[in-house]
């Protein structure tokens, strides 16, 4: 009696932990493609950045952004979830991540920043924003300096 009793339990916890891991699986988004794409949406990964397409796959360790009077929907098919991009809003696509982590991932993208304090407040100071940076601060400075002599004398 205890031997079934033992296999039985056994034969449930196995059953209970095999729907668990399908539903983890479900739940778990992978592979996004973009949908709706209306306006400059833009794809940017390790090898550069592009033009979002029409049912476009979309790689993991990807950024989407959108731009001015643009929007698109990332349809994740594997867990029935898509992601709404309204204009100047972007998403780092990190896979496998769950439905509700993926739609909190989405961020504004600042439009009224100075120029330079965008590269530096999207994670890190870049090139391009540290030489744009440094352009517009000297060109300020010329302005500044124009009808004044560098020396006293």
């Amino acid at each position: 009696m205890r031997r079934s009793t033992s296999l039985l339990i056994g034969a449930l916890t196995i059953a209970l932990s095999a729907s668990t891991f399908a539903q983890s699986s479900k739940d778990s988004c992978d592979g996004a493609e973009l949908l709706d794409v209306v306006g400059n949406v833009l794809v940017s990964t390790k090898d550069g950045i592009g033009a979002g397409i029409e049912k476009q796959l979309v790689p993991n360790k990807t950024r989407v952004t959108t731009t001015s009077r643009a929007s698109v929907t990332i349809s994740f098919k594997n867990c029935g979830c898509d992601v709404k991009l309204k204009e100047n809003e972007r998403i780092d696509i990190e896979s496998p991540n769950a439905c509700g982590a993926l739609l909190a991932a989405v961020t504004g993208v600042p439009v009224d920043a100075a120029i330079g304090a965008v590269a530096a407040s999207a994670g890190g100071l870049s090139t391009t924003g540290l030489i744009v940076g440094t352009g517009v601060g000297v060109g300020a400075y010329l302005l500044y300096r124009r009808n004044q002599n560098s020396s006293p004398n």
